[in-house]
C-alpha cells in the first residue's frame, strides 16, 4: 500500500545547495528550473517529491518517463468521448499538467533529441500550440524544469543545458554522523510514514509560509546599481555567452533576498548564488570570491591563452589538466588542422531505424474512427513510425605501448581530431574504447557532445599490452542498448595483439566474429608507420573482410 505521505522536504539531511536552489526557483519560476548532476542514490528525487508536497495539491508535481510518446508529452484527443459522445475532448498531456508546478526528469541527458525540442519550446514560451488531428490550440505550460543527471552517462545537449536556469553538482557525503542520520530517518519514515511526517509539519509549514511570502514581496526588491554592475562583471569574467546569465543572476539574487526578507540585494547575496547561475555557462569560470584576489589575476593574466585546458558543455570548469596533457593537447590540435579525417557515410547513406519516443505504437484517432463508423467495430489503427537517420561512431583506439613509436598516438588524435570537427552539425553519436593494462575500457559512452570527445581523445595516453579480444567485447557492451545497422566502428591498431589468451590474434579474430560480425561497417586503420612493417593489421582486415586502410593514407 502507497505511503500517505512522501518523504518530507525538511527531514532531508544535507544537499543544502540542491535546496536552496529548488526553493530559489518556487519563489520566482521564470528562473527556469534546476540541473542536479552527480551520484546516484543522493535523494534528489526525493527532495522534488518532498517538495512538491510541502507545497500543497495546487503545486502539481509531474514526472516525465524519457521513454514517453508524443501523446503522452503533449496531449491527445479523448478516442471514446470522439467514438461514443461524438464530441471532440483533449486529454492533457504531462506538460500542461506541470503549468505553475514541477516538472521532473531523471536521466534528463537520455531524454531523445524530439522531446528535448519540444520542451525547449515550451520552457521558452510558457506553453505551446498542440496540433492533432482537427485540433488546433495553444496550452499553457509554465512550469518549473528539474532535471537530474550522471554525466558519466552522456553530455546534454547545450541548447537544453542552457535552459536549466541553475546547476548544482551531488555528492555523496562523507561525513559518518550524516550518513548515519540519513540511514535511520529513512528507517523511521518507512516505518511509520504518518508519525514521521507529524514531527516535521511545523518545519514544512514555516518553509511554506516564506516561499509564499517571498513571492509576495519579489518584484518590490531592489536592485542596485553596484550589483547590477558586480553581475555583468562575473558574467564578463567567466566568458558567458549570450545575456541569459546576466538576467538570471540578477532574478536568482532578487530571490534570493526575497526568501530571506530583505528589501534590497547585496553583493554578498549576488556571490552566494553566482556559482549555481555561471558554473553551467562560463567558459571559464572563476569563482565569485577570487574577483578580487590580485596574486591570483596576475597570474592568469600571465598565463600563455594556448595552455588553457579545454571546458567541456557541463561546465566542469573547475578542473585542470597537468601541464603535459596540456602541452599534447597542443601538439595534436596543431597536428589535427593538416590530417584527413576518417571517411564517415553520410546520414542520407546511413540506414534508417524506426524512431518513436516509445517502443508503444501510437493509434490513428481518425482511421481508427473511420474504420469503427464503416464496420461498427472497433478495430485500432495505428500510425506508422517515423523514420529518422542516426549516425554512431565507435573509434576503438589502441593504446598499447607499441603506439608510442614514431608518434602513431599523435597522428591518430590529429585524425579523429578532424574527423569529429568536421561533421559538427550532424547528430552524430560518439563513442571512444581504449586498451587498459592488458584488458580494455570504456573510455567515454556514446554522447553527441564534441567538446567532451575531443577532451577526451587529448587526454588518450600509452602503455601495456595489446587485448584486442577485450576490446572487441566492450564495444559489444556498448552496443548492446543499441541497433547495430546505425553504427560504424573505426579500430585504430598497428595489429600487434600480445595478450589475452595464449593465441590472442586468434581470440580477437573469433571474438569480433561472435559479437560484432552484424556492424554494417568497420574499418581497421592502420597504425604501424614503421620502415619495417609487420603487416598484422592488415592481416586482421582481410580475415575478418573489413575495410582497410593505413594511417600513411592521411
Amino acid at each position: 500500500m502507497k505511503p500517505k505521505y512522501s518523504y518530507p522536504f525538511t527531514a532531508i539531511a544535507g544537499q543544502d545547495d540542491l535546496k536552496l536552489c529548488l526553493l530559489l526557483t518556487l519563489v520566482d519560476l521564470s528562473i527556469g528550473g534546476v540541473l542536479a548532476t552527480g551520484d546516484k542514490g543522493t535523494a534528489k528525487t526525493t527532495m522534488v517529491r518532498g517538495l512538491s508536497q510541502l507545497m500543497g495539491v495546487d503545486f502539481p508535481f509531474v514526472n516525465l518517463p524519457i521513454g514517453a510518446t508524443e501523446d503522452r508529452v503533449l496531449g491527445s484527443i479523448n478516442l471514446e468521448a470522439l467514438i461514443n459522445q461524438k464530441t471532440t475532448i483533449v486529454d492533457k498531456g504531462l506538460l500542461a499538467q506541470a503549468h505553475q508546478g514541477f516538472l521532473y526528469i531523471d536521466e534528463v541527458n537520455l531524454l531523445n533529441d524530439y522531446l528535448m525540442d519540444v520542451l525547449l519550446d515550451a520552457s521558452a514560451t510558457g506553453g505551446y500550440h498542440l496540433e492533432r488531428e482537427g485540433i488546433s490550440q495553444w496550452v499553457d505550460s509554465c512550469f518549473c524544469l528539474v532535471g537530474t543527471m550522471n554525466p558519466e552517462e552522456g553530455a546534454l545537449r547545450p541548447q537544453l543545458l542552457d535552459r536549466f536556469g541553475l546547476s548544482v553538482t551531488i555528492q555523496t557525503p562523507k561525513e559518518i554522523e550524516i550518513r548515519t542520520q540519513i540511514a535511520m530517518q529513512r528507517l523511521s519514515f518507512d516505518s511509520d510514514p504518518t508519525a514521521f511526517y507529524t514531527q516535521f509539519v511545523e518545519e514544512e509549514k514555516t518553509i511554506k509560509d516564506k516561499v509564499l511570502a517571498a513571492r509576495q514581496r519579489l518584484h518590490s526588491v531592489n536592485i542596485p546599481q553596484s550589483v547590477q554592475a558586480l553581475c555583468a562583471e562575473l558574467t564578463i569574467t567567466n566568458q558567458v555567452e549570450g545575456m541569459r546569465a546576466d538576467i538570471l543572476l540578477l532574478k536568482t539574487a532578487r530571490a534570493y533576498a526575497a526568501y530571506h526578507h530583505q528589501d534590497e540585494v547585496t553583493a554578498e547575496m549576488a556571490t552566494t548564488i553566482a556559482p549555481f547561475v555561471l558554473q553551467h555557462r562560463a567558459k571559464e569560470y572563476t569563482p565569485p570570491s577570487d574577483q578580487n584576489n590580485d596574486e591570483s589575476s596576475d597570474q592568469q593574466n600571465e598565463a600563455p591563452q594556448e595552455e588553457t585546458a579545454p571546458q567541456n558543455e557541463q561546465g566542469d570548469t573547475g578542473f585542470q589538466l597537468p601541464k603535459s596533457v596540456q602541452q599534447g593537447l597542443k601538439f595534436s590540435a596543431s597536428k589535427a588542422s593538416k590530417k584527413q579525417e576518417v571517411p564517415l557515410d553520410t546520414i542520407e547513406k546511413l540506414h534508417t531505424v524506426p524512431y518513436t519516443a516509445s517502443q508503444q505504437p501510437e493509434i490513428s484517432i481518425v482511421q481508427s474512427v473511420k474504420k469503427y463508423l464503416s464496420t461498427n467495430r472497433f478495430t485500432p489503427v495505428y500510425k506508422q513510425a517515423t523514420e529518422k537517420a542516426v549516425a554512431r561512431i565507435v573509434f576503438l583506439v589502441d593504446t598499447s605501448a607499441s603506439m608510442a613509436i614514431d608518434q602513431q598516438m599523435a597522428h591518430l588524435k590529429g585524425i579523429i581530431e578532424k574527423t569529429i570537427k568536421t561533421h559538427p552539425m550532424q547528430r552524430l553519436q560518439y563513442a571512444i574504447i581504449g586498451l587498459q593494462d592488458q584488458t580494455a575500457k570504456v573510455i567515454q559512452e556514446f554522447t553527441t557532445n564534441i567538446q567532451q570527445v575531443s577532451t577526451i581523445n587529448h587526454q588518450l595516453k600509452t602503455g601495456g599490452k595489446t587485448n584486442l579480444g577485450a576490446a572487441f567485447m566492450k564495444v559489444y557492451e556498448v552496443l548492446r542498448s543499441v541497433q547495430m545497422q546505425t553504427v560504424q566502428l573505426f579500430v585504430f591498431t598497428d595489429g600487434k595483439i600480445n595478450t589475452g589468451t595464449s593465441q590472442p590474434f586468434q581470440y580477437a579474430i573469433t571474438t569480433y566474429k561472435k559479437y560484432l560480425a552484424k556492424i554494417p561497417k568497420t574499418t581497421i586503420i592502420d597504425t604501424e608507420i614503421g620502415f619495417v612493417r609487420l603487416g598484422k593489421a592488415q592481416q586482421l582486415a582481410q580475415q575478418l573482410q573489413l575495410n582497410y586502410m593505413a594511417m600513411s593514407q592521411f
